[in-house]
């Protein structure tokens, strides 16, 4: 299935489902705002599910429904269409089927007669669907409040109560960066009256698990948290799991297992947004963390800097014997240039490009000899291949980059001639505006930053310093304009 296919199907999804979330709308604004937030939250997890970015759709329905929990709205209709839509998620785009039918489940046993949204069924979705539909016969924990025991009940109780499916809430890590402390946090149900909690985690070459006690987070009732340490995240993987114990160190619950554990791909850099709270196929993953193809920028531009040689128009004096003139200084590359520039994404850091530099020259006098009139140079041009490095996050919107570049071409700088020197074809004064040019071989070094306006299109401005050799220039550029990427 092409990305193309992919991208149309997921497009007619969104509007649909975008249109069944309008309906939560006039409840949210009856809230004190947390609903309003939960639906927000879908919308742009839709628009991600859209735009095959599945990691982030399901962290914002992550999120959406952590506000619905800490708001105690875990019962109400729009947590139950956050679930359907973290289901679809799960199902459909990182085709992890089992968490998407525990999210069916939950949405079921918030309202037994919610559907799927019309434009997110396909036959894959659906028949998870109707699994999850078969099997709600049990109340699933989060989906409703759990109840708290009392009394005698609490202090007895060590296993769950018959007929009552608990089960530990935990965001599940799936990316970190390598050679970091990886924080892992849960929330364990009140009512389960467990003793501890546990982290378990082997690293890469580990041959078995090792564990640690999990320790309650401030003003966070029944969560917990710990870290899986930096001796276990050397390698390209770690492994791990949770369980709940009671007093004797018997596990009531767990959030993976010693045969079916959690595993956390570790990168050498990765984007806080990356750091995912789903698993994801490798499928997904080829279709969603791919770089951007096209890079396009359209640019306008003026610089100026030192020149060394001899005017153009007038490289000698009119005197007997003539005499060549040798000019160097600081000059302006006057009017202006255009500095269009078109590659490709070689990663999500690295661009590699074509750039050209037209400029338009004025300044320069025209010179009369006899009866013949030379005039100065119109424009220069220079053609020069870049690479550039884009630093941090490329999901930011201020994004700073480096770049270096190389080609040949001629850039122009004005100057004055000399009032030493016998010129008498450039009017009546004793000097002539006239250029110098420098390359034809160039080189040099750049900065600058883009800033997202949208998806495709971004500002962007550069200094760019190039050198010139054998005609001597070095010349400083600011370009600024719009880069466009695809």
């Amino acid at each position: 299935m092409t990305a193309t296919f992919l991208r149309a199907r997921h497009a007619v999804a969104f509007a649909g489902a975008v249109l069944a979330l309008a309906s939560l709308a006039h409840a949210s604004e009856q809230d004190d705002g947390t609903l309003g937030k939960v639906v927000e939250l879908n919308k742009k997890a839709l628009a991600l599910y859209e735009a095959l970015d599945m990691e982030g759709a399901a962290a914002s329905l992550g999120q959406a429904l952590e506000l619905c929990a800490n708001a105690k709205l875990d019962s109400h209709p729009t947590a139950a269409r956050t679930h359907i839509h973290l289901g679809v998620v799960y199902v459909s785009g990182l085709k992890n089927r089992e968490q998407g039918l525990a999210e069916f489940r939950k949405a079921l046993a918030i309202d037994a007669k919610i559907k799927i949204t019309k434009s997110l069924v396909n036959p894959e979705v659906q028949q998870a669907f109707a699994e999850a539909q078969a099997a709600a016969t049990v109340p699933m924990v989060g989906a409703r409040p759990l109840p708290f025991p009392t009394g005698q009940e609490a202090a007895t109780r060590t296993t769950p109560a018959e007929g009552m499916d608990y089960e530990i809430k935990h965001p599940v890590v799936t990316r970190a960066t390598r050679k970091q402390a990886i924080a892992i946090k849960a929330q364990v149900p009140p009512g389960l009256g467990a003793a501890k909690v546990m982290l378990a985690y082997r690293a890469e070459d580990g041959d078995e698990f090792l564990a640690r006690d999990m320790v309650p987070v401030k003003n966070a009732a029944s969560w917990f948290h710990a870290e899986i340490p930096v001796e276990a995240t050397q390698g390209k993987t770690v492994a791990y799991y949770i369980e709940a114990q009671n007093a004797d160190d018997q596990a009531l619950v767990h959030s993976g297992s010693p045969e079916e554990p959690h595993r956390i791909a570790l990168a050498l850099e990765i984007a806080p947004e990356e750091k995912a709270v789903t698993p994801v196929s490798q499928a997904a993953k080829d279709t969603v963390d791919g770089p951007a193809g096209l890079w396009f920028v359209l640019a306008v531009g003026g610089g100026g800097g030192y020149y060394k040689g001899s005017p153009e128009m007038n490289p000698e004096d009119t005197g007997s014997p003539a005499k060549a003139i040798h000019v160097s200084g600081f000059g302006l590359a006057q009017l202006m240039h255009l500095a269009p520039e078109i590659g490709y994404f070689h990663s999500d850091h690295l661009v590699l490009s074509a750039q050209g530099r037209f400029q338009f020259v004025t300044g320069a006098q025209d010179v009369h000899l006899g009866e013949k009139t030379y005039q100065p140079a119109k424009m220069a041009f220079a053609g020069l291949v870049k690479a550039t490095w884009l630093m941090g996050n490329p999901r930011k919107k201020l994004q700073l980059f480096l770049s270096a570049q190389a080609g040949a071409g001629q850039i122009r700088q004005s100057l004055t001639t000399p009032a030493s020197a016998n010129l008498t074809g450039c009017g009546g004064g004793p000097t002539c505006k006239d250029t110098a040019a420098g390359g034809m071989g160039l080189a040099g070094l750049g900065a600058g930053f883009t800033y997202k306006m949208n998806e495709a299109v971004r500002a962007y401005a550069a200094i760019n310093v190039l050198a010139g050799v054998p005609n001597v220039m070095l010349e400083a550029d600011l370009n600024v304009g719009l880069a466009i990427t695809r």
